[in-house]
């Protein structure tokens, strides 16, 4: 399993166990994260405490799987960019919206620490299921 993996599995670990500690632990001291609705949260801390905010709130039920470490690419000095695949349970937003079952992508910016990575950047865009079909690379 290669480290992009194993970190993408204690990700999905601690989210699906409700365990922002873990979950925060992935995290580089100077980690950014853009969610899917376009905040953007500087800093360990206000990274953790946005996730576990939500985490309490509306992703309380709504467990994520796995789908898929799409790519991965080497930088220079160990770091890495991946790009993995997710699905996740329906949920009901702050504002009473519910949205249905989903899938994501998530780009993540990876840097080295000890044997392991750690997110310095995390971005998660959902999949428009209608437009997917009309991916001018991907579309049959």
């Amino acid at each position: 399993m290669s480290s992009v993996e194993r970190l993408a599995r204690a990700y999905e670990a601690a989210w699906n166990a409700a365990d922002m500690t873990a979950l925060a632990a992935l995290n580089a001291p100077q980690v950014h994260w853009v969610n899917v609705v376009g905040m953007h949260w500087q800093g360990f801390d206000d990274v953790a405490r946005a996730h576990e905010i939500f985490c309490q709130s509306m992703f309380k039920d709504a467990p994520i799987r796995l789908e898929a470490i799409e790519s991965e690419v080497a930088l220079p000095g160990g770091a890495r960019v991946a790009v993995i695949g997710w699905a996740m349970a329906a949920f009901e937003a702050p504002d009473g919206r519910a949205f249905p079952a989903t899938r994501s992508r998530m780009t993540l910016v990876l840097v080295p620490r000890g044997d392991d990575l750690a997110i310095a950047h995390g971005a998660n865009i959902n999949i428009d299921p209608l437009a997917e079909p009309h991916d001018p690379i991907r579309a049959g």
